[in-house]
């Protein structure tokens, strides 16, 4: 959708109006609006006017929460299930007026700088020597890490400020490395250990699991059995198995359930609950 300068400007002007009916028939309006031209509004905000700006956000945050209803529907209806799209949808969850080409770019770089870096490897396609320069990349160069002192907080499961902090949980860190690796074809997928979730390398003769969240530690198998130990369940196979692109989201939406949960924002936690249902209906 596309509006003349001029209407913009005057919807801009709009948000400040302290006519209740006015504002109710411009939030119907915006409801209809796609996130390009909710950007347009918010730049028409003078920088000074903080209040202005914090209401238009507060105000595109409920209007997408509202729409992502659908939008994590027709992902779900979808059969590619593409996962960058589930994660940059996530990611509107908090931030509506996400800017996906911004995020798409800065992707694209990355993959070519660790396209070009893996070509000056000596053993070309050796397993040790490709994730040794995964890590160096991701966590030397781009400065990735565990967010340790501050866990559970929301942020780290939106890929957006992950990307921009360069700091999350394990699987917001593992989505970096999925979404990274896949432009370059490397042989790379998810593994859903419970709790702590990790990815592995598709070597010819065996997976190697790799953590993110721990600078790229490798992980052997008898590890993985020792953490399932530690949080009292009984070891299956399928710990090791790839989850499919919806189980991901899924479990990020979970995850962050159980933040809100905790912090005792119901209004939140209840809103990913309907995504969730969703997704597994």
């Amino acid at each position: 959708m596309a509006l003349p300068n001029s209407e913009i400007k005057a919807i801009a002007k709009l948000l400040k109006t302290q006519d209740e009916g006015m504002y109710k028939l411009l939030e119907e309006q915006i409801m209809t609006f796609d996130v390009s031209l909710l950007r347009e509004i918010n730049n028409e905000i003078s920088l000074d006017d903080i209040e202005t700006r914090r209401q238009f956000l507060d105000l595109a945050k409920r209007v997408k929460r509202v729409k992502l209803k659908v939008d994590f529907l027709d992902w779900s209806k979808d059969l590619s299930n593409d996962l960058e799209k589930g994660v940059f949808l996530l990611a509107q969850f908090d931030n509506p007026l996400l800017d996906l080409d911004h995020y798409v770019k800065v992707l694209n770089s990355w993959a070519i700088s660790l396209s070009n870096n893996l070509k000056k490897i000596k053993v070309k396609g050796d397993p040790t020597s490709v994730i040794n320069e995964l890590n160096h990349f991701l966590f030397m160069e781009l400065g990735f890490s565990g967010n340790k002192e501050d866990y559970y907080a929301p942020d780290n499961s939106f890929i957006d400020k992950v990307l921009e902090k360069r700091i999350g949980n394990p699987i917001s860190l593992s989505m970096v490395c999925l979404l990274i690796t896949k432009r370059i074809g490397l042989p790379i997928s998810a593994v859903n250990m419970p709790a702590h979730f990790l990815i592995q390398y598709m070597d010819s003769f065996e997976p190697i699991y790799i953590d993110p969240f721990n600078q790229g530690e490798i992980i052997t198998r008898s590890i993985c059995q020792e953490r399932i130990k530690t949080l009292k369940l009984s070891w299956q196979e399928e710990y090791l198995s790839s989850p499919t692109n919806k189980q991901i989201i899924c479990r990020m939406l979970q995850n962050l359930v159980n933040i809100y949960h905790n912090e005792g924002d119901i209004e939140l936690k209840e809103c990913l609950e309907g995504y969730l249902k969703v997704l597994k209906s």
